[in-house]
């Protein structure tokens, strides 16, 4: 059975999703690489508990997604994998994730407004 690559949350709990996530990359994403359907994110240890969370969380609305988590010494590594037949797609489906999404996002600020820069830390 394929699970639909779509988002099962509503407009209101997807915005605040989206918010707990931008937060948590804001205060504790160290890095980010993306390999063809993967993405790689790693945190500030002190983000484990909250990635757990938010894990649990996408799994039940983004069935279609692979999260796995692996916490080492002082750092939480998360993979999240599209499926195959994602394709090109799989990038967007990464974005809310991804450090230069938090930037576009940050309050009292427009996108364009320069005043933070994203990480641009590799794994």
């Amino acid at each position: 059975m394929n699970t639909a690559i779509a988002c099962t949350l509503g407009p209101d709990d997807l915005k605040a999703r989206l918010d707990r996530i931008a937060t948590l990359a804001r205060q504790h994403l160290l890095a980010e690489r993306q390999e063809g359907r993967s993405l790689q994110l790693l945190y500030a240890s002190a983000a484990a508990q909250d990635l757990e969370e938010i894990v649990a969380l996408e799994q039940q609305c983004c069935a279609f997604l692979v999260f796995e988590l692996e916490e080492r010494a002082n750092v939480v590594e998360l993979t999240i994998t599209a499926p195959a037949d994602a394709g090109e797609f799989a990038g967007f489906l990464f974005e809310h994730f991804r450090s230069s999404a938090v930037t576009a996002a940050a309050p009292r600020c427009g996108s364009a407004c320069g005043c933070q820069s994203a990480r641009s830390a590799t794994l």
